[in-house]
């Protein structure tokens, strides 16, 4: 049976929990023409030609990213109706990216192409570019790769998008589109390789895959954390898949889990007066960004599958004298490493055996374990961890501690006010027992239900904190899911949050004193 942690994120993967989780060839950036470049290793049909950006847009619900909007229907796992899946997790400016795409029944599609954040003035939406009508073919069905339990779909390459130079960074998504009406997406990042900006926003690509539960199906669908039973019902940690693969549709309309979370940051922050760029961990991990061209790293989801590369360049950030923001919680958790497709694609697999054996944990290569049980618990680094699932059936408050510090200017907040609904899905504690831990101010205490010995319910206390790295560094840590929501979700914004959230921003880029 899976543990109660599992159970909690099984609903959450299945849309039941409150909204607001070798040397190698260089990861695929849109040349699947490539033989080799296809799972299957055998070449794939070519892309149709790239577009250009499109002319004067229609008005209407054309413009409405979301698989939901009005007219159209979201596709689920069962029908497949229309998935997809790109080449890439992010692609840099005058770069291109391929779509793999599978319509059932065989009909005719579109790919329409947003940006997620600030519309610019004078537009209706965040429209960038729409593909020609493509010729849609029903393509093979996902498989599940031995003894690792990945689930692969080794589809062709259906559309290939040139991004244009003249793009700004971002986060992006792919919305595929049938004749019959339905919807699905696939999130991207669009990179600037060449400018400094204040802010380099991660986006957690691996710990998406980590919980794409794709096909949702009641047979095939794994994730690293759970995987269905002979009987179609969901199974547990005994079962799931050790490695997932980016070679696959998201699970249902194509939403990872926890996306809100990033999408909450970004439509705050690209309101504010900072220069800001995009990149995926999986850009850390390759070396594909330089840390020191931004001020400050902001990890704007639940961030929590790191490999050994990604760690490595935090430090290098952090030792630089640059900020790092974690705007969620249980980060840096899992020990992964980034393998190769079958085909020999780099970084197209997420390997996490977890409380299994790993094979390939020899010779100097690190297992895939918690970061804990490695001897680098992610306390050092962040200043509290993660403790444990909120139980609450809804968020609970933020209770405010060290009113006084720089953080909260601004905001009238004292010792024991209450942020509402801003304690949710998970929480970080600092733990006392942390050897080399840092010295931080802790900028609010919350208590919150968690499951304790037994499954008897126990309270917990969350905590957000800050402190200054030994080169300088601020480094703050939210400790819960719901800081975001605070920014800009309808219904949870809270301006006092926004304040705090400038504070440090400005510190970190130095727009105030440091």
């Amino acid at each position: 049976m899976p543990s109660r942690r599992q159970s909690l994120l099984i609903l959450g993967l299945l849309g039941l929990t409150a909204a607001a989780g070798g040397a190698y060839l260089l990861e695929s950036h849109g040349t699947s023409d490539r033989p080799g470049d296809s799972p299957e290793g055998a070449p794939p049909d070519r892309p149709l030609a790239p577009i250009t950006p499109p002319g004067p847009v229609p008005s209407g619900e054309y413009l409405n990213w979301r698989p939901n909007a009005p007219g159209f229907t979201p596709v689920d796992d069962r029908g497949q109706q229309i998935k997809g899946y790109a080449s890439a997790t992010s692609v840099g400016l005058g770069e291109s990216i391929d779509f793999h795409v599978s319509v059932r029944p065989a009909q005719k599609f579109t790919v329409k192409v947003f940006r997620l954040g600030r519309i610019p003035a004078g537009a209706e939406s965040n429209l960038v570019a729409t593909s020609p009508e493509l010729s849609g073919v029903s393509q093979s069905a996902p498989r599940v790769v031995e003894p690792t339990r990945t689930v692969v779909a080794p589809w062709a390459a259906s559309w290939r998008l040139d991004v244009p130079a003249d793009w700004k960074s971002g986060l992006y998504v792919a919305v595929f589109e049938s004749a019959a009406k339905f919807r699905s997406l696939t999130p991207f990042v669009v990179r600037d390789d060449h400018k400094a900006a204040d802010l380099l926003v991660v986006l957690p690509f691996t710990t998406y895959q980590a919980y794409n539960m794709y096909p949702v199906d009641r047979v095939l669908g794994s994730s690293l954390y759970s995987a269905y039973l002979p009987s179609g019902k969901m199974g547990g940690a005994d079962i799931c898949s050790t490695r997932v693969s980016f070679d696959r549709p998201y699970q249902e309309d194509g939403l990872p889990r926890l996306f809100e979370l990033d999408q909450a940051f970004v439509e705050w922050v690209e309101t504010q007066p900072y220069s800001v760029s995009y990149a995926s961990g999986l850009d850390l991990h390759a070396g594909r960004v330089k840390v020191t061209d931004y001020k400050a790293l902001v990890f704007s989801g639940h961030d929590e599958y790191w490999s050994a590369e990604m760690r490595a360049e935090l430090d290098k950030a952090l030792g630089a004298g640059i900020g790092v923001a974690f705007m969620a919680a249980n980060n840096v958790y899992w020990s992964i490493r980034m393998d190769a497709s079958a085909a020999g694609v780099e970084h197209r697999q997420v390997t996490c055996y977890k409380r299994h054996q790993d094979p390939a944990a020899v010779g100097g290569v690190l297992p895939t374990v918690l970061w804990r049980d490695l001897g680098q618990p992610e306390q050092r680094v962040l200043g509290a961890m993660y403790t444990a699932i909120i139980t609450d059936p809804e968020p609970r408050p933020l209770v405010v501690a060290g009113a006084g510090h720089w953080f909260w200017k601004g905001t009238g907040l004292r010792d024991g006010d209450q942020l509402a609904k801003l304690v949710g899905g998970e929480a970080d504690r600092v733990h006392p027992n942390v050897k080399d831990k840092p010295e931080v101010a802790v900028l609010a205490a919350s208590p919150f239900t968690a499951e304790g010995p037994g499954g008897r319910p126990h309270t917990q206390t969350q905590h957000t904190v800050l402190h200054q790295h030994p080169s300088g560094a601020w480094v703050f840590n939210a400790g819960t899911f719901y800081w975001n929501h605070g920014l800009s979700t309808p219904g949870f914004v809270d301006s006092r949050v926004q304040i705090a959230t400038q504070n440090l921003l400005d510190r970190m880029t130095g727009k105030s004193g440091a």
